[in-house]
């Protein structure tokens, strides 16, 4: 900025200090002035006082503000020859606090940024246009320059928004004739008809994003540090700004922290004013709004406290204002769709309580009529707080009642968006109950597509199926359909897909390592994040659906691990911690393999070579790493029992197999054995399987009995609740005994089995302690 700005300013400073000065002196050095006036009023000399006191006003203005009229003068220095009652003489001027207020004045060169500004063709055009101003000497820029260049900003940002054809032809649908005489706009119609349009659109629009260099990724607010600095430059100049330019750059694609920083611009401009409500309402949906990208945090309690001052500000509230407090409530069970994530009832409760009482306020004021656009966003809102209080049966009648109105005429007032739809989609996959999500997702599918979907709201879709991954039918169609059609995904969402494929329960046409392959190409699309933590977390939780997925479509599924591998290496290097994350990660390919080879193979290599010091740093605790292996043996010998029992080939065949099964499961026992020694946690049910599998498939009677009798002991000091009925079955079958005998002892009698069992483990280890005792001493 240039140095004639600021100059000019203590130049004011300056200014308003001596008339403060003159008005505790007032026989100061303008007095003889005043007697020679007066002297001549006195004498009844008309013309030559007039002239005279003209004269002085002349030289008092010479030595004071040239800008200042010679009437204004007179009138500020003498209030006594104009009849005021003040006794002091000298007193603050008005025409000089407008003039500290408008900035300077308005000279050609302003004129010509004005114009360069408005005719811009983008906003880095418009801030280099303002940049000029800025560098000038002498120069400076006023309310009308600020006012010019928010609408301008806010223009394009439409234009980027809407596309520019797009925003012309919007335009000349609102204008609404061809000819002449309304092709010419002036400039606030163009600033409400931009306004109003950007309004339309923020809700449902992608928010864009800016390189962070310092960070390392993109982040949300990619107008940031335009807003900034127009802001820095309104409080450098110490110029009245309007209240609207303040509401157009709020309106850019800005943070909430940022939009707050002009909010509290606004409310030192007017301190007995507060800001308008479109500034208030455009700082909530900031608070409250949708993420994309990495995102950001949403201050929802901050959000309520807006509305709260919000009515008792005087301003009459729109209903955009009660749907942004509708979407602070959600912000605050934002999470209530994840899995392993449950909210309190107590919060439950809590977000119900304080929708009813919004609600109540809109249906109070006969003003506020829940229809259009903010109609739509209202319900859509509503429908959010329902499902994260957890009544879903309630956002279902919501949705069915949205199509008439309160007058049951026969057109319909509001349509559902796709938002509304999905989060009632999540709500009823959250609480278990896929035939309802499935019911309302033929609905959403007449009328909307996947597409349609904001980048937040199909991230939670995506993590709500996970709750019916068992149960619905429709998981594997749609990670197909997102996956197919070449539109690309966030990061988030490609991690909840890779996440959906990984079990084992979806189903799906094409290949699920191909499916994996593509996903990975848009997750690394995106920008991975650089936090430590966070970064391992997430590259941890792909890696591990990579695993899952290859172990799944094993050998075919080879190559996704291959190719994965290869990327990190070139990327990263063979020694980074990508490429030890994904080894480590290899762990979970236990999880879904049925090769007792392979299983061994991957539990020796993230656990047996590894060294003690490092084992601490699994991506899950050792405990459950021996729990997966031995569950991988189980599933193994399993395969190897259903393999066996073919009616179809002959007796040396079956023989062979069962001799093989007999052998796969004494090498299941003594590796679980191995594995566990003395450990406090060792799976007494899944032992107690095995050896239940053993008792199958043995030769003679007695070793079934005995290998049955071991498993019953086993059974007794696990779970009751993991006994299930085949168990119960086979070990009848080994026994000899009705399936009625074993499972009143197994099941109605577990506890007197377990007291009996552990009894019978003390008396044997006294037993033992005397024979060594007696060993010892005979030796």
């Amino acid at each position: 900025m240039g140095r004639r700005p600021v100059e000019k300013f203590s130049r004011a400073l300056r200014r308003r200090a001596q008339v403060c000065f003159w008005q505790r002196s007032p026989a100061g050095v303008n007095s003889s002035a005043v007697k020679t006036v007066a002297a001549a009023a006195a004498a009844g000399d008309g013309g030559g006082s007039v002239a005279h006191s003209r004269d002085a006003a002349r030289e008092n203005a010479a030595t004071g503000d040239a800008i200042h009229p010679t009437s204004t003068t007179a009138t500020t220095f003498f209030p006594s020859i104009m009849g005021e009652r003040d006794d002091g003489i000298i007193h603050a001027n008005y025409s000089l606090r407008q003039a500290l207020a408008r900035g300077a004045p308005e000279t050609r060169l302003t004129r010509q940024v004005r114009h360069a500004i408005e005719h811009s063709t983008g906003k880095a055009e418009a801030l280099k246009a303002f940049q000029v101003l800025l560098q000038a000497d002498g120069e400076g820029p006023t309310a009308a320059t600020f006012k010019m260049l928010s609408a301008t900003l806010l223009q394009h940002h439409v234009e980027q928004r809407v596309g520019q054809a797009g925003f012309q032809r919007a335009l000349m649908d609102a204008v609404g004739y061809e000819g002449d005489r309304w092709q010419s706009l002036s400039e606030e119609e163009r600033s409400t008809f931009v306004n109003y349009t950007c309004r339309m659109t923020e809700r449902w629009a992608e928010r864009g994003s800016s390189y962070n260099k310092l960070l390392g990724f993109s982040q949300e607010g990619a107008d940031n540090e335009i807003v900034a600095r127009a802001e820095y430059q309104m409080r450098k100049c110490g110029i009245m700004v309007l209240a609207s330019s303040l509401a157009d750059l709020m309106h850019l694609d800005i943070t909430w922290s940022t939009a707050l920083h002009l909010f509290n611009f606004a409310e030192e401009l007017q301190k007995d004013i507060p800001p308008p409500m479109e500034m208030t309402d455009r700082l909530m949906g900031l608070m409250t709004g949708y993420k994309s990208g990495l995102g950001g945090s949403r201050p929802w309690m901050r959000a309520l406290e807006l509305y709260q001052r919000a009515l008792v500000s005087g301003y009459d509230t729109t209903l955009t204002t009660h749907t942004h407090a509708l979407d602070a409530l959600w912000r605050s069970a934002d999470n209530f769709h994840r899995v392993h994530t449950s909210l309190s009832s107590y919060h439950r409760r809590w977000v119900w309580e304080k929708a009813l009482k919004i609600s109540q306020i809109v249906q109070d004021t006969p003003r506020l009529l829940v229809t259009g656009e903010e109609g739509c966003a209202y319900a859509e809102s509503v429908v959010k707080t329902l499902t994260a209080s957890g009544r879903w049966s309630e956002a279902i009648s919501f949705i069915a009642n949205l199509d008439t109105s309160n007058s049951d005429v026969s057109f319909r007032f509001l349509v559902p968006t796709a938002e509304t739809y999905v989060f009632a989609i999540a709500g009823c996959h959250t609480a278990g109950h896929a035939a309802h999500g499935e019911a309302l997702w033929t609905i959403f599918k007449e009328t909307y597509t996947l597409r349609s979907l904001h980048s937040e709201a199909l991230l939670i879709f995506l993590q709500s199926l996970r709750h019916v991954v068992r149960t619905s039918p429709i998981v594997g169609s749609l990670v197909e359909e997102l996956v197919r059609d070449g539109k690309g995904l966030e990061r988030q969402a490609a991690v909840a897909s890779l996440q959906l494929l990984s079990s084992n329960h979806v189903k799906t046409r094409e290949q699920r390592w191909v499916l994996a392959t593509k996903l990975l190409d848009m997750y690394d699309a995106n920008p991975w994040p650089q936090q430590p933590l966070a970064r391992k977390t997430e590259l941890q939780t792909v890696f591990r659906c990579c695993h899952l997925i290859s172990a799944m479509e094993c050998p075919d599924g080879k190559r996704l691990l291959t190719k994965l591998r290869k990327q990190l290496v070139d990327v990263f290097g063979s020694l980074s911690a990508e490429v030890e994350w994904l080894e480590d990660t290899s762990i979970y390919a236990l999880q879904m393999t049925s090769n007792w080879e392979e299983a061994i193979s991957i539990y020796d290599q993230a656990v047996g070579r590894r060294k003690p010091k490092q084992v601490p740093y699994l991506p899950i605790p050792l405990r459950q790493a021996k729990m997966m292996l031995v569950e991988a043996l189980v599933r193994s010998c399993r395969v190897m029992e259903e393999d066996g029992e073919s009616f179809l080939v002959d007796e040396d065949t079956q023989e062979a197999g069962r001799d093989a099964a007999v052998v796969l499961t004494e090498r299941a026992l003594a590796v679980t054995r191995a594995v566990y020694g003395s450990d406090d946690t060792f799976p007494h049910h899944l032992y107690a399987e095995l050896l239940v599998i053993q008792a199958t498939c043995a030769g003679s009677s007695s070793q079934r009995k005995l290998h049955a009798l071991a498993a019953m002991r086993h059974f007794s000091q696990a779970s009751a609740e993991l006994i299930g009925r085949h168990l119960v079955s086979q070990t009848a079958t080994a026994l000899s005994l009705t399936e009625v005998h074993v499972e009143n002892a197994l099941l109605a009698g577990h506890a007197t089995l377990r007291y009996a069992t552990l009894s019978q483990r003390k008396s044997n280890r006294k037993a033992a302690k005397i024979r060594s005792g007696l060993e010892a001493l005979v030796w």
